[in-house]
């Protein structure tokens, strides 16, 4: 993904309706490159730009299901290409297969959050 190429998404997005769009991006250079928040401010009409901070989990839980995933695989060796895909999609398999674990690891962050928030209020 370039930054030319994240334009374009967004502006896809944009043309897909009439009504303001809200966008959530983490710090990827292309989210954030002089050339995409130029043009963004272009769009400052109809679209507001959340930045997250460097490493939040806590707003962006699916960080977590990640880790979950890289276990097994992160520092490993793998002999060939096929055997890390193999690792992977195990790994994905097997949280599928356990459905409240991932609701536990997605929804528990943006839960606390959440009522954090409406306590404050």
């Amino acid at each position: 993904m370039t930054g030319a190429g994240y334009g374009a998404f967004l502006g896809q997005l944009l043309a897909t309706t009439d009504r303001p769009l809200v966008v959530i991006q983490d710090g990827a250079r292309y989210h954030t490159s002089k050339q995409v928040q130029a043009w963004q401010a272009t769009q400052a009409a109809r679209l507001t730009v959340y930045q997250w901070p460097s490493y939040s989990p806590d707003y962006n839980p699916i960080e977590h299901l990640w880790r979950e995933v890289k276990v097994g695989t992160h520092n490993a060796y793998f002999a060939t290409f096929e055997s890390l895909i193999a690792r992977a999609e195990g790994r994905l398999a097997e949280l599928n297969a356990d459905q409240p674990r991932v609701r536990r690891l997605l929804g528990t962050p943006l839960d606390n959050h959440a009522d954090r928030q409406q306590a404050a209020a």
